[in-house]
């Protein structure tokens, strides 16, 4: 798809051709679909994901100006529907890295700055916890050690570095969901 292309499908699309949407649809679907299966892993939510994005694309055509193409407009789509299916822990959410690991895969300017996005957002949440949490944190994503180590380590009830580790989790969720 020329730059040319999509501004002159969007154009047709708003005027009511579906074709020209038909276009749009083959032509962005398999790289989406890609892309959003490499992060969520499951077919299923895949192309629910993929059907809201151009269900939702559909809806705001008639609203929707493109400098010169369409990909990043349907990517962005695609990153809040993925972004809200971790949220609602539909797709098990293990931890941190589990939204970044994946993405490290990629190497289209999109993937990256996706991965940078949620890296950042992640980042800035584990340096706002409090020490406790942040350290039994740490050391079960990166250090990949037991409840049982951290609470020896740490001097914590084994409860409390699972209460930690939660809570952790759930912040980072409730901050992923405002992005």
């Amino acid at each position: 798809m020329g730059n040319k292309s999509d501004i002159e499908l969007l154009k047709a699309i708003q005027s009511g051709d579906d074709k020209a949407f038909k276009n749009v649809f083959d032509a962005y679907w398999k790289r989406l679909y890609s892309v959003v299966m490499q992060l969520v892993d499951d077919e299923e939510h895949t192309k629910d994901i993929l059907q809201n994005t151009f269900i939702t694309f559909w809806n705001k055509r008639n609203t929707l100006i493109i400098a010169d193409s369409l990909w990043p407009y349907l990517v962005k789509i695609a990153r809040n529907d993925v972004i809200d299916l971790f949220r609602k822990n539909k797709v098990r959410l293990a931890g941190a890295e589990l939204l970044t690991e994946d993405l490290h895969h990629y190497d289209t300017v999109e993937q990256v700055m996706i991965r940078r996005e949620l890296q950042t957002v992640i980042d800035s949440e584990i340096v706002n916890m409090p020490l406790n949490m942040k350290l039994c944190f740490e050391l079960s994503r990166h250090e990949e050690k037991s409840i049982r180590e951290i609470a020896r380590e740490l001097r914590l009830s084994e409860q409390t570095v699972k209460n930690n580790i939660s809570e952790a989790l759930k912040r980072l969720r409730q901050r992923i969901k405002l992005t």
